[in-house]
């Protein structure tokens, strides 16, 4: 075999490697990132000792995005965050748990459908009965995460976390992609059951003195799961009432324009 030929089976090799990773992608909704904003101390200047209760429900809907449509959901989430005293006082651990659920129905929206022919397969399959129907599913997730929030000048409010958040899933859309990924119609990314690492940022205000009149805070927050094209975001503003009262709108990969509201209670 002389070298133009190995040359040639190496790259029809490479080929067929290659287009086995160009599958549209289906994500489960589990791998969205929890509503539920990080709780921020009423007053810069407080540096007690604290443990609060947040309880909190959402929607969300979203138009089309990774390789979905009309994504309708609901649900809610108990956060508890603790947070240390005196010279620790910026430190704190949150853990948080919740559950929803909706509805929504497949589509083509990503590159890794529109522009390989050898997916036709799939906008084939989307063209049938089976591919219009809508989907129902629903999560329960679960995150811990640790972090640092600051108050410079007792005015601002800035910070960093990191943990890991977990998902579990069982519906007809976790049925569905089981059963595209085992015809090599999808790649399921996800899972029913999975977990990745999350981090957020923040940075916000306490307004009037001694944040009399509550706080607003930006908050970024990233799943690191699968490869780097994998990873997903949401971006939050909360504000908060010193009643405990808290509401914000948010927009996430795989939920879309997400409201949320709920109450804060500490002990």
């Amino acid at each position: 075999m002389n070298k133009s030929t190995i040359a040639m089976v190496t790259m029809a090799a490479l080929s067929l490697n290659l287009t086995g990773c160009l599958l549209p992608k289906a994500r489960s909704m589990g791998a969205s990132l929890m509503p539920v904003p990080l709780d921020h101390r009423v007053d810069g200047n407080d540096d007690s000792q604290k443990v609060t209760l947040s309880a909190s429900g959402f929607w969300s809907r979203n138009s089309e995005d990774h390789n979905l449509d009309k994504v309708m959901s609901g649900g809610g989430d108990l956060g508890l965050t603790y947070r240390f005293g005196g010279s620790l006082s910026p430190l704190f651990v949150n853990a948080a748990a919740g559950a929803f659920g909706g509805s929504l129905s497949m589509s083509c929206t990503e590159s890794d459908c529109k522009n390989h022919g050898e997916n036709e397969k799939y906008r084939q399959w989307l063209s049938t009965k089976e591919g219009q129907k809508d989907y129902s599913f629903w999560n329960v997730q679960e995150r811990v995460l640790v972090g640092a929030d600051f108050n410079p000048g007792s005015l601002m409010i800035m910070g960093l976390g990191a943990g890991m958040q977990f998902y579990q899933g069982s519906s007809d859309y976790d049925d569905l992609r089981d059963k595209l990924s085992e015809k090599k119609i999808m790649d399921d990314v996800d899972r029913n059951v999975g977990f990745g690492v999350v981090s957020a940022v923040w940075l916000g205000a306490h307004l009037g003195k001694q944040g009399q009149y509550g706080n607003v805070v930006a908050e970024v927050d990233t799943y690191f799961k699968g490869d780097p094209e994998d990873w997903l975001g949401s971006v939050k503003l909360t504000y908060s009432h010193p009643t405990g009262f808290f509401g914000g709108a948010a927009y996430e990969d795989l939920l879309g324009l997400t409201l949320y509201a709920g109450k804060t209670f500490t002990f």
